[in-house]
Order: structure tokens, then sequence, then C-alpha cells
């Protein structure tokens, strides 16, 4: 096994090793019988790729969408006209941190690395086909040829809020406390993986006192009970021992 072929197990490996892509955390909604994106990215270039790749790592179900067709998304095969990229080779570009998934990886399992160290800039249909192995490599799925128009909100004009809670709550991942319902940081083994910041290294109370009634120091309000003078809706929770929660309240700021 050489060149791209040995790069792709390679790749494979690496991400593996990193345990990417995490389990999907967030709740698996349905919409007219269809599943919900939690992020639609409107564009497959090289930082539509990019964050695609960061977030679908991360555990997230995203849809990505482009009105070229499969190979052509962005400008460089396109409308753009240098000759090359004006950014010096060794930049790591949309890799996320993994060496295989770099530019440089991906030019020297096809011409070796004294081609590498004669490169000056990397042309830019060269460019173009680092980025559809990309696309390949990581199996990032594109609506190609998909023009979107417009984004509309829900016809009550309402973000769905209650429902994804109550997602939260049925996974284990939410509870209610106080008049709250807050997230349960510790029902993630990964939580804080996205900041790079583990929950073991902060100092609890350091900004502001922890509340008795959480569960863990980090765990933070996902529906916050209003008082009388505050705006606030109507809202019932499920609960894990069958019984129901009715608070008046509105979404927290998170």
């Amino acid at each position: 096994m050489s060149g791209l072929q040995a790069l792709q197990q390679r790749l494979a490996d690496d991400l593996a090793s990193l345990q990417l892509p995490a389990a999907r955390w967030t709740p698996a909604l349905q919409h007219e019988g269809r599943l919900v994106a939690d992020v639609a990215i409107i564009g497959a270039g090289m930082a539509g790729l990019a964050l695609a790749a960061a977030l679908t790592h991360r555990g997230m179900a995203v849809e990505v969408y482009d009105e070229a067709r499969a190979g052509w998304e962005g400008p460089w095969a396109t409308t753009a006209r240098m000759e090359t990229l004006r950014s010096p080779k060794q930049l790591a570009g949309p890799a996320l941190g993994i060496a295989s998934l770099t530019f440089r990886a991906w030019f020297i399992a096809q011409f070796g690395d004294a081609a590498w160290e004669a490169l000056d800039k990397i042309p830019r249909l060269q460019w173009m086909d680092y980025l559809r192995w990309y696309r390949e490599a990581l199996g990032l799925q594109v609506h190609n040829e998909h023009l979107v128009t417009d984004v509309l909100p829900r016809a009550d004009g309402k973000a769905d809020m209650v429902t994804l809670i109550q997602s939260l709550i049925d996974r284990g991942h939410a509870y209610v406390a106080a008049g709250e319902v807050l997230f349960d940081t510790a029902s993630m083994a990964d939580y804080g993986q996205l900041s790079r910041r583990r929950l073991d290294k902060q100092q609890a109370g350091a900004r502001i006192e922890v509340d008795a009634h959480k569960k863990n120091p980090g765990d933070f309000v996902l529906w916050k009970e209003s008082s009388a003078e505050e705006p606030g809706w109507d809202a019932s929770f499920r609960l894990a021992n069958g019984e129901t929660a009715v608070i008046r309240g509105r979404p927290g700021w998170h």
C-alpha cells in the first residue's frame, strides 16, 4: 500500500485513535418525517468543509449545501485567477490539527519529500484537488446543485426549545431542580472537548457562587423560572420518574 491509499489508511488510524467523529450527543429531532440537522452550512468551499468536519468530529449532525456541481465548489477552479495561493505552503489550513489531513501529507504521498522541499507556493488547481480529496477522505456529505434562496422561521415564530430540552432530559443529559432545568455536564464523558477545557481542571466558584441545587458546579440553566414581573411561558417537562414539572419560564442564556 502506498501513495494516497496509504495516507487514507493513516488518516483512518489517526481518527480512530482520537475517537473521531464523536458519538452524536444532540437530540435527533424530526420535522415532517425528516431528520433535522443541528447545523446547516451554506457553501462547501474550504471554510464550509472545514467547519463541517470540525462539527461532525464533535458529534453534531451537519448538512452542507452548495449550488455548484460536485468538485467545483468555491473559487479555486472557477472564478479565481491567481496561479498559486498567496499563503505559505507550511500553513496547516483546514487540517484541524491532524497531520495526515494536511496538504503537505497529501502532496508528499503523491510526489515525495524532494518535491515538497522544491515547492514554492501551492498551485491553485492543485489546492482544489486537495479539497476534493479532503471531502472524500472525511466522508463529508454535501448536497450539490442546491441553491438556498431563503431561510424561513417557524409559522408561529418560535424556536422549539421545550422539545429540545425534553429530549435532553429523556437522554439523561438534563434534570429539573429548584424551578430550573439544568444541563448535566457530568453526563457527557467528553464535555469540554470542543473548547479543550476539562471539567476537573475548572475552579468551581471562581467567577460566581455555585448554586446548591446543581448536581455539578459546571451545570448550566436550559430553562429558567420567571418571576411574575418577568417574561415567561408555561412549559411542561416529563421527568424520569413519570412525573411532570410545569415551569413558567424562559430559555437559559446558554
